[in-house]
């Protein structure tokens, strides 16, 4: 199946997506660098925020160097202007790639990174937010201005264990808060099915929630040779069974959206 040809759903306004993990190393930022390659390559203009302050590496996988971050917009060293840098079709803003530049308080980063949001948001269709890992000041600012919060699950018993209580926690700010779950590393569909039911299972019985599941990505050497090459299987031409998985999740994504933003049009008047 091809990108170009794959369904475009219209939506109603920007939707924005959080991506987020109770720990890391699960593959949190590949994941967000392919969804914005793929729905990019569907029509979409496509946003990426790099949210994890001073340790960024959305540019790093989509092997670009980024000249100007929003750390350097509030130490008044670039524009607001000057913070989108195109990767191909998609338009990244990194927070912050150096530790030593985040040295004023988070509410100055995160008033910052909402102008940054409403700036994408005029001009384009989704924009994706990739996190830090666990709970902190960003992940929950990013969680806040996403129309869903999108967690990354993995088959091992403690990674669960922190996204559950991760979700137990935004559940205990906003009850309603929308959770969908994309599962990393399975080793196949059956697998990460059984992944996303037992993490609904845990959901449902302690809290009575359940989280959307937009799909899985299988383990595979491609994807490690790709992030090591600092290459996406986009750009690399790859139409096998793993970015036929990107694609399914994109799509899931799309439909969210039309429907989302449509219910939130029709509730405006």
């Amino acid at each position: 199946m091809n990108i170009e040809t794959m369904e475009k759903q219209e939506l109603q306004s920007a939707y924005i997506l959080a991506v987020i993990s109770g720990k890391g190393g699960v593959g949190k930022s590949m994941t967000s660098v392919h969804i914005a390659e793929v729905l990019s390559g569907m029509g979409y203009k496509t946003g990426l925020i790099d949210a994890d302050i001073g340790l960024s590496n959305c540019a790093t996988l989509l092997n670009e160097t980024v000249t100007a971050s929003v750390a350097d917009w509030i130490h008044g060293e670039c524009t607001l202007e000057e913070l989108p840098h195109a990767c191909g079709s998609i338009t990244l803003i990194t927070g912050s790639d150096q530790p030593g530049k985040v040295q004023f308080q988070p509410e100055l980063m995160m008033d910052a990174l909402d102008q940054v949001t409403d700036y994408l948001a005029a001009s384009h269709d989704f924009i994706i937010i990739d996190t830090p890992a666990g709970a902190g000041e960003m992940t929950l600012w990013a969680l806040d201005r996403a129309h869903i919060g999108t967690v990354i699950l993995v088959d091992e018993p403690t990674a669960i264990s922190d996204v559950y209580r991760l979700c137990k926690y935004v559940y205990s700010i906003d009850p309603e808060y929308p959770f969908a779950a994309v599962v990393n590393f399975a080793e196949n569909e059956t697998s990460a099915d059984d992944t996303a039911k037992r993490f609904n299972t845990i959901l449902d019985y302690f809290l009575n929630k359940k989280a959307a599941y937009l799909g899985f990505i299988p383990a595979s050497e491609q994807i490690k040779s790709a992030v090591k090459n600092q290459v996406t299987l986009y750009d690399s031409g790859n139409n096998d069974s793993v970015m036929n998985e990107f694609r399914f999740i994109a799509q899931n994504i799309a439909g969210l959206a039309a429907d989302q933003t449509k219910q939130l049009s029709n509730t405006a008047y």
